[in-house]
């Protein structure tokens, strides 16, 4: 196996069962690759997003405490219309309507809901990391035409996906 980049159209990607011999062949194999790049950029930007849903939908009781290094100063007031599906019930302690600590009220929704979402977020992390191992897995094949469709499917994703990530105001920090 060599160990630099080289142009060919004679090139196995994965497995025994993905040989290319034909110019065609490695075309289409670009194709998909530049596909599967597409939809790891589009990833990063969906596991934000669910990131945001998961977040304000984290289950708490009166006895919890958020950690001040989760909510930030400009991100204290978060607007009720960032996801309009979610039912938003306010935290008081007691009788009083003081919201709960100094911290600023966050709003909970049921924790089966918060469930659902956490384990679709897990999920979605796992395949993105499979994604992330195949992509690499493809660029280590040394083929300057699969590196070069990795290269341009990462900057079309990127191009396509960065408006989204407006879609959900984000509460967090990572």
């Amino acid at each position: 196996m060599q160990m630099h980049f080289v142009f060919s159209d004679n090139v196995t990607l994965l497995f025994d069962i993905w040989t290319v011999q034909t110019l065609t062949g490695l075309l289409l194999s670009c194709v998909i690759v530049l596909m599967l790049t597409v939809l790891y950029e589009l990833s990063k930007v969906w596991k934000s997003n669910l990131l945001t849903k998961v977040l304000l939908t984290l289950p708490l009781t009166p006895d919890s405490s958020l950690s001040p290094s989760l909510i930030s100063d400009t991100d204290a007031n978060v607007s009720s219309t960032c996801d309009p599906l979610l039912t938003r019930e306010p935290l008081y302690s007691g009788e009083s309507s003081e919201p709960l600590g100094s911290l600023p009220v966050r709003y909970t929704s049921s924790t089966c809901r918060w469930w659902f979402l956490h384990s679709s977020l897990a999920l979605l992390h796992t395949c993105q990391v499979f994604l992330g191992y195949v992509l690499m897995l493809l660029v280590m094949s040394y083929n300057t035409a699969i590196f070069l469709s990795v290269i341009i499917g990462s900057a079309i994703g990127y191009y396509l996906a960065f408006p989204l990530l407006a879609k959900y105001p984000k509460p967090h920090r990572l």
